[in-house]
Protein backbone atom coordinates (compact mmCIF):
# COMPACT_ATOMS: atom_id res chain seq x y z
CA UNK A 1 0.00 0.00 0.00
CA UNK A 2 1.00 3.41 -0.51
CA UNK A 3 1.41 6.02 2.35
CA UNK A 4 2.92 8.94 0.79
CA UNK A 5 -0.48 10.71 -0.15
CA UNK A 6 -3.31 11.77 1.39
CA UNK A 7 -6.54 10.78 0.83
CA UNK A 8 -9.54 13.51 0.10
CA UNK A 9 -13.08 13.09 -1.70
CA UNK A 10 -13.85 13.32 -4.90
CA UNK A 11 -16.54 12.81 -7.79
CA UNK A 12 -15.86 11.40 -11.08
CA UNK A 13 -15.84 8.75 -13.33
CA UNK A 14 -12.84 5.92 -13.87
CA UNK A 15 -13.05 6.19 -17.74
CA UNK A 16 -14.16 2.81 -17.80
CA UNK A 17 -18.32 3.46 -17.10
CA UNK A 18 -17.82 3.18 -13.33
CA UNK A 19 -18.12 5.77 -10.64
CA UNK A 20 -15.40 7.23 -8.53
CA UNK A 21 -16.01 8.58 -5.01
CA UNK A 22 -12.38 9.35 -3.66
CA UNK A 23 -9.00 10.26 -5.15
CA UNK A 24 -5.16 10.65 -3.98
CA UNK A 25 -3.40 13.74 -3.73
CA UNK A 26 0.46 14.57 -3.11
CA UNK A 27 1.50 18.08 -2.39
CA UNK A 28 -1.84 19.37 -3.01
CA UNK A 29 -1.52 19.41 -6.67
CA UNK A 30 -3.93 17.94 -8.81
CA UNK A 31 -3.41 17.84 -12.50
CA UNK A 32 -6.24 18.28 -14.48
CA UNK A 33 -4.80 20.25 -18.20
CA UNK A 34 -3.33 18.37 -20.97
CA UNK A 35 0.10 18.78 -21.54
CA UNK A 36 0.93 19.05 -25.05
CA UNK A 37 1.29 15.45 -26.75
CA UNK A 38 2.62 14.57 -30.05
CA UNK A 39 0.14 12.57 -32.40
CA UNK A 40 2.71 12.17 -35.44
CA UNK A 41 4.73 14.06 -38.04
CA UNK A 42 1.49 16.19 -38.99
CA UNK A 43 1.56 17.91 -35.07
CA UNK A 44 -2.25 16.88 -34.91
CA UNK A 45 -3.60 18.77 -32.29
CA UNK A 46 -4.26 16.12 -29.00
CA UNK A 47 -6.55 18.24 -27.60
CA UNK A 48 -9.72 16.13 -29.55
CA UNK A 49 -8.03 13.22 -27.79
CA UNK A 50 -8.85 15.06 -24.30
CA UNK A 51 -12.33 15.90 -25.21
CA UNK A 52 -12.95 11.78 -25.81
CA UNK A 53 -12.19 11.28 -22.10
CA UNK A 54 -13.61 12.00 -18.49
CA UNK A 55 -12.59 15.50 -16.82
CA UNK A 56 -10.17 16.07 -14.89
CA UNK A 57 -8.05 13.44 -17.14
CA UNK A 58 -4.29 14.21 -18.23
CA UNK A 59 -3.23 12.60 -21.43
CA UNK A 60 0.09 11.48 -20.52
CA UNK A 61 1.78 10.48 -24.01
CA UNK A 62 0.11 9.06 -27.24
CA UNK A 63 1.04 7.41 -30.72
CA UNK A 64 0.37 6.22 -33.88
CA UNK A 65 -0.23 2.53 -34.74
CA UNK A 66 0.98 1.47 -38.66
CA UNK A 67 -1.55 -1.79 -38.41
CA UNK A 68 -0.68 -2.62 -42.14
CA UNK A 69 -4.18 -2.58 -42.88
CA UNK A 70 -5.48 0.61 -43.46
CA UNK A 71 -6.99 1.29 -40.39
CA UNK A 72 -6.10 4.33 -38.69
CA UNK A 73 -5.15 3.51 -34.65
CA UNK A 74 -3.71 5.97 -32.17
CA UNK A 75 -3.26 4.93 -28.84
CA UNK A 76 -3.50 7.31 -25.45
CA UNK A 77 -1.67 6.79 -22.38
CA UNK A 78 -3.71 8.48 -19.85
CA UNK A 79 -4.82 8.88 -16.13
CA UNK A 80 -7.47 9.89 -13.85
CA UNK A 81 -6.55 13.34 -12.10
CA UNK A 82 -3.25 12.10 -10.81
CA UNK A 83 -0.99 13.19 -8.56
CA UNK A 84 2.35 14.96 -9.23
CA UNK A 85 5.26 12.93 -7.22
CA UNK A 86 8.30 14.37 -7.07
CA UNK A 87 11.52 12.72 -5.12
CA UNK A 88 12.73 14.08 -1.79
CA UNK A 89 14.65 12.72 0.77
CA UNK A 90 17.30 10.04 0.58
CA UNK A 91 16.83 7.92 -2.70
CA UNK A 92 15.21 4.63 -2.42
CA UNK A 93 15.86 1.33 -4.62
CA UNK A 94 12.27 2.49 -6.34
CA UNK A 95 13.76 5.66 -7.62
CA UNK A 96 14.93 3.77 -10.77
CA UNK A 97 11.60 1.94 -11.59
CA UNK A 98 9.40 5.35 -10.89
CA UNK A 99 11.89 8.49 -10.44
CA UNK A 100 9.51 11.41 -10.62
CA UNK A 101 6.35 10.47 -11.48
CA UNK A 102 2.40 10.74 -12.02
CA UNK A 103 0.17 8.65 -9.73
CA UNK A 104 -3.19 8.01 -9.89
CA UNK A 105 -5.69 5.41 -12.09
CA UNK A 106 -3.85 4.89 -15.42
CA UNK A 107 -5.55 3.79 -18.50
CA UNK A 108 -4.79 2.81 -22.10
CA UNK A 109 -7.40 3.96 -25.17
CA UNK A 110 -7.27 2.92 -28.40
CA UNK A 111 -8.84 5.53 -30.69
CA UNK A 112 -10.15 5.30 -34.37
CA UNK A 113 -8.68 8.51 -36.02
CA UNK A 114 -10.68 8.32 -39.01
CA UNK A 115 -14.04 9.26 -36.73
CA UNK A 116 -11.82 10.24 -33.70
CA UNK A 117 -14.22 7.53 -31.77
CA UNK A 118 -13.00 6.21 -28.67
CA UNK A 119 -13.05 2.75 -29.66
CA UNK A 120 -12.18 1.07 -26.18
CA UNK A 121 -10.10 1.42 -22.57
CA UNK A 122 -8.70 -0.87 -20.15
CA UNK A 123 -7.28 -0.13 -16.65
CA UNK A 124 -3.50 -0.73 -16.10
CA UNK A 125 -3.65 -2.19 -12.77
CA UNK A 126 -0.21 -3.17 -11.42
CA UNK A 127 0.23 -6.41 -9.38
CA UNK A 128 1.45 -4.35 -5.67
CA UNK A 129 0.92 -0.85 -6.18
CA UNK A 130 -2.59 0.53 -5.99
CA UNK A 131 -4.04 -3.01 -4.68
CA UNK A 132 -5.57 -2.19 -1.63
CA UNK A 133 -7.23 1.20 -2.98
CA UNK A 134 -9.94 1.99 -4.44
CA UNK A 135 -9.17 3.66 -7.33
CA UNK A 136 -5.83 1.08 -7.85
CA UNK A 137 -3.92 3.85 -8.67
CA UNK A 138 -0.55 2.80 -10.62
CA UNK A 139 2.53 5.46 -11.34
CA UNK A 140 3.93 6.41 -14.07
CA UNK A 141 6.89 8.30 -15.02
CA UNK A 142 8.04 11.32 -16.43
CA UNK A 143 11.42 11.78 -15.20
CA UNK A 144 13.74 8.57 -14.50
CA UNK A 145 16.85 7.09 -15.30
CA UNK A 146 17.40 4.57 -18.53
CA UNK A 147 17.54 1.44 -15.96
CA UNK A 148 13.77 0.07 -17.40
CA UNK A 149 12.61 2.72 -18.68
CA UNK A 150 13.89 3.73 -22.57
CA UNK A 151 15.05 7.76 -22.47
CA UNK A 152 15.82 9.22 -25.26
CA UNK A 153 17.85 12.25 -24.44
CA UNK A 154 19.40 11.97 -20.64
CA UNK A 155 20.03 14.73 -18.63
CA UNK A 156 21.12 16.10 -15.36
CA UNK A 157 21.38 13.45 -12.84
CA UNK A 158 21.82 10.60 -15.61
CA UNK A 159 17.73 11.12 -15.93
CA UNK A 160 15.44 12.13 -18.48
CA UNK A 161 11.68 11.72 -19.95
CA UNK A 162 11.32 8.73 -20.60
CA UNK A 163 9.10 7.26 -23.92
CA UNK A 164 6.82 5.02 -22.40
CA UNK A 165 4.70 4.16 -25.69
CA UNK A 166 7.77 2.59 -26.83
CA UNK A 167 5.79 0.14 -29.50
CA UNK A 168 7.72 -3.13 -30.45
CA UNK A 169 6.20 -6.20 -32.20
CA UNK A 170 6.42 -7.90 -28.52
CA UNK A 171 2.96 -10.33 -30.28
CA UNK A 172 4.97 -11.41 -33.63
CA UNK A 173 2.11 -10.48 -35.55
CA UNK A 174 3.76 -8.15 -37.63
CA UNK A 175 2.87 -4.65 -35.85
CA UNK A 176 4.80 -2.90 -33.74
CA UNK A 177 1.61 -2.26 -31.14
CA UNK A 178 2.78 -2.91 -27.74
CA UNK A 179 4.77 -1.45 -24.63
CA UNK A 180 6.42 -2.34 -21.66
CA UNK A 181 5.27 -0.54 -17.85
CA UNK A 182 7.68 -1.43 -15.42
CA UNK A 183 6.29 -2.01 -11.35
CA UNK A 184 9.23 -2.01 -8.53
CA UNK A 185 10.21 -5.58 -6.69
CA UNK A 186 12.75 -5.03 -5.19
CA UNK A 187 16.10 -3.18 -5.61
CA UNK A 188 17.52 -4.16 -8.93
CA UNK A 189 14.32 -5.70 -9.84
CA UNK A 190 11.13 -4.92 -11.58
CA UNK A 191 8.22 -6.56 -12.90
CA UNK A 192 6.75 -6.46 -16.76
CA UNK A 193 4.01 -6.41 -18.55
CA UNK A 194 2.65 -5.93 -22.10
CA UNK A 195 0.23 -3.49 -22.92
CA UNK A 196 -1.27 -2.10 -26.09
CA UNK A 197 -2.62 -3.31 -29.51
CA UNK A 198 -4.25 -6.65 -29.98
CA UNK A 199 -4.38 -7.16 -33.77
CA UNK A 200 -6.85 -9.82 -33.45
CA UNK A 201 -9.92 -7.48 -31.78
CA UNK A 202 -8.65 -4.55 -32.75
CA UNK A 203 -8.51 -3.44 -29.63
CA UNK A 204 -6.44 -2.19 -26.62
CA UNK A 205 -5.50 -4.61 -24.00
CA UNK A 206 -2.98 -5.52 -21.47
CA UNK A 207 -1.68 -9.32 -22.31
CA UNK A 208 -1.52 -12.22 -19.59
CA UNK A 209 1.06 -14.90 -19.66
CA UNK A 210 -0.33 -18.49 -18.86
CA UNK A 211 3.44 -20.28 -17.27
CA UNK A 212 3.64 -24.08 -16.40
CA UNK A 213 6.18 -24.78 -14.15
CA UNK A 214 7.51 -28.29 -12.90
CA UNK A 215 5.15 -30.25 -11.30
CA UNK A 216 2.23 -29.47 -13.53
CA UNK A 217 1.67 -26.30 -11.70
CA UNK A 218 -0.23 -23.49 -14.33
CA UNK A 219 -1.08 -19.68 -13.38
CA UNK A 220 -2.08 -16.84 -15.45
CA UNK A 221 -0.60 -13.65 -14.79
CA UNK A 222 -0.68 -9.99 -16.04
CA UNK A 223 3.10 -9.52 -14.10
CA UNK A 224 6.03 -11.60 -14.87
CA UNK A 225 9.72 -10.92 -13.51
CA UNK A 226 12.45 -9.77 -16.29
CA UNK A 227 9.97 -11.30 -19.43
CA UNK A 228 9.48 -8.24 -21.75
CA UNK A 229 12.90 -6.19 -20.68
CA UNK A 230 14.71 -9.11 -22.37
CA UNK A 231 15.74 -9.81 -25.71
CA UNK A 232 13.52 -11.74 -27.68
CA UNK A 233 14.69 -14.30 -29.90
CA UNK A 234 12.37 -13.54 -32.56
CA UNK A 235 9.24 -11.00 -32.16
CA UNK A 236 6.53 -12.68 -30.05
CA UNK A 237 9.35 -15.48 -28.53
CA UNK A 238 12.19 -15.61 -25.57
CA UNK A 239 14.45 -17.96 -24.17
CA UNK A 240 16.55 -17.37 -21.21
CA UNK A 241 17.95 -17.75 -18.14
CA UNK A 242 17.77 -15.74 -14.63
CA UNK A 243 19.00 -15.99 -10.88
CA UNK A 244 16.52 -14.55 -9.12
CA UNK A 245 18.69 -14.24 -5.77
CA UNK A 246 17.34 -13.07 -1.91
CA UNK A 247 17.91 -16.19 -1.50
CA UNK A 248 17.32 -18.39 -4.28
CA UNK A 249 18.81 -21.82 -4.63
CA UNK A 250 18.88 -22.28 -8.61
CA UNK A 251 17.92 -20.51 -11.96
CA UNK A 252 15.05 -20.18 -13.92
CA UNK A 253 14.69 -20.76 -17.29
CA UNK A 254 11.92 -19.39 -18.94
CA UNK A 255 10.84 -20.25 -23.16
CA UNK A 256 7.92 -17.93 -23.80
CA UNK A 257 5.79 -17.85 -26.86
CA UNK A 258 2.93 -15.37 -27.90
CA UNK A 259 -0.84 -17.64 -29.12
CA UNK A 260 -2.18 -15.48 -31.23
CA UNK A 261 -5.62 -17.54 -31.59
CA UNK A 262 -6.02 -17.28 -27.71
CA UNK A 263 -4.09 -13.73 -27.68
CA UNK A 264 -2.04 -14.77 -24.87
CA UNK A 265 1.83 -15.65 -24.11
CA UNK A 266 2.18 -18.93 -23.01
CA UNK A 267 5.61 -20.25 -21.11
CA UNK A 268 7.42 -22.94 -19.44
CA UNK A 269 9.59 -22.50 -16.70
CA UNK A 270 12.24 -24.53 -15.60
CA UNK A 271 14.43 -24.86 -12.36
CA UNK A 272 18.06 -26.06 -12.25
CA UNK A 273 19.39 -26.20 -8.86
CA UNK A 274 22.72 -24.75 -8.26
CA UNK A 275 25.34 -26.70 -8.00
CA UNK A 276 26.31 -26.19 -4.39
CA UNK A 277 23.85 -23.57 -3.24
CA UNK A 278 25.06 -20.75 -0.70
CA UNK A 279 22.39 -22.00 1.90
CA UNK A 280 24.45 -25.30 1.75
CA UNK A 281 27.72 -24.31 1.60
CA UNK A 282 26.87 -21.56 4.74
CA UNK A 283 26.21 -25.09 6.54
CA UNK A 284 29.42 -26.52 5.17
CA UNK A 285 31.46 -23.74 7.15
CA UNK A 286 29.96 -23.80 9.97
CA UNK A 287 30.13 -27.36 10.75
Amino acid sequence: MRTDCAHLPRLGYDGLGNGMTASRYLFGAVAVFLAAANLGAQGRDSLWVQELLPPGSKVIETADLNTGKRKARVLALWMLHPDRVIRQGDPSCSDSVYGDHWYGPARLSLIDLSNRKLMNTVEIRGLYEGADEEEHGFPIPFRVSSDFYYVPQIGKNKEGAPKLLNLHDLTGEGVAGQFVPFEYEACGAALTTALGYSVKTDAAAQFQVEISEQGGKTEVVSWVPLLFSEKAVRPGQWSFTWEPGHGADGWIHEEVSFDPARQLFVGQRRITPFPDPPARKKKARAK
